[in-house]
């Protein structure tokens, strides 16, 4: 399957559907070969963890079956056909991948306050903040215990590493928010790369550490979804300007509005002209940050047209992901991991 003819295929969708079906169509029609194999992580994800009846019961059902599409599951899952890795430890595994995911957004929304994800309450405002951080916590101990069990200290040391890097990622992310003046493309992609490429990166690779493949196999899956990771997070930034509701579950605009510099903004250093980014700024030191402020912050990335820039820079990085693959000979599973590379950046088409 060559680059042309899945963005072709892509594109071709795209005419018969409107933004936020498009999205959910491509992604889960990516997804359907794994389907059995998502469907038995499902009950798991609940079995594994191994919480009592009670709140902490009632949260983990909420953030679980709160309509993720168990995209780092999936990767996980192709991957594994791809190394040929069925043991014993695959679907307890899968279940990390989706546990530290799932942690890592109860704490995100504290931190945020966000009150809507995917379109339903979050957890934080139905229980509360202390709540949602303990229960984010203990998903992350369960994640550890699974990892443990495999008696792989690779990955243990992979999954902890992402978890240790999606905090640090955050914490340099606080660091950046309502800034324009301090905040830099390099400060940028490290948070990218720390928040969303490891855990997916780890996602891939997983399967071929559990099947003992070689160093290059690891390695290529690592490039494969460091590479993915960064260019669905560049999508996600420029749907905050140019999606709805439905494509990314969660208000448009949403990330300008809790001072976070992502790239369409980024990018303005470059092409406004003093006078915007003065006002830029100005609207950055409102607290909250006006309507005002966030009309006239979309009008330049719509002027300069930042958000089609970065769509153009995570088409590249769908590329390098796939060139990862070259590796391989052809397989289905090879063909469904290019297929849903192209899928999670044809959201935005």
């Amino acid at each position: 399957m060559t680059f042309t003819q899945s963005s072709t295929n892509v594109l071709n969708q795209a005419i018969e559907l409107d933004p936020g079906d498009l999205a959910k169509s491509l992604v889960s029609e990516a997804i359907k070969p794994v389907a059995e194999e998502l469907a038995d992580l499902e009950p798991k994800l609940m079995e594994y963890s191994q919480c009592p009846d009670g709140t902490s019961k009632d949260m983990l059902s909420h953030v679980f079956y709160a309509g993720g599409k168990r995209i780092r599951p999936a990767l996980y899952f192709f991957c594994a056909r791809l190394c040929k890795y069925s043991g014993e430890h695959l679907l307890p595994v899968a279940a990390v991948c989706e546990y530290v995911h799932t942690a890592s957004l109860l704490h995100d929304d504290v931190v945020d306050n966000s009150s809507l994800r995917r379109n339903k309450p979050t957890s934080n405002s139905i229980w509360g903040d202390q709540a949602s951080v303990l229960v984010g916590d203990l998903i992350y101990s369960r994640a550890s215990e699974l990892m443990a069990m495999t008696g792989s200290l690779e990955i243990v040391e992979t999954f902890a590493g992402a978890i240790r890097l999606m905090s640090a990622g955050e914490l340099l992310q606080l660091e950046q928010n309502f800034t324009i003046t301090d905040a830099s493309e390099q400060a940028y992609f490290k948070i990218l790369t720390a928040k969303t490429a490891k855990l997916i990166a780890a996602s891939c690779k997983a399967p071929a550490i559990l099947a003992d493949s070689s160093r290059d196999v690891v390695n290529a899956l690592d490039t494969f979804g460091a590479s993915l990771g960064l260019a669905f997070q560049l999508v996600d930034d420029a749907l905050d300007y140019l999606g709805v509701d439905g494509v990314v579950g969660k208000s448009t605009l949403a990330d300008f509005r809790e001072g976070k510099m992502t790239y369409p903004v980024l990018l303005l250093k470059k092409m406004a002209d003093d006078s915007e980014l003065e006002q830029l700024t100005d609207a950055l030191n409102q607290r909250p940050i006006t309507d005002e402020g966030i009309k006239f912050v979309a009008g330049l990335v719509e002027k300069y047209d930042t958000a089609e820039k970065t769509i153009e820079l995570a088409h590249k990085y769908t590329e390098e992901a796939v060139r990862a693959l070259e590796l391989f000979p052809e397989s289905p599973a090879k063909d469904s991991l290019e297929r849903i590379a192209y899928s999670l950046v044809g959201r935005i088409n």
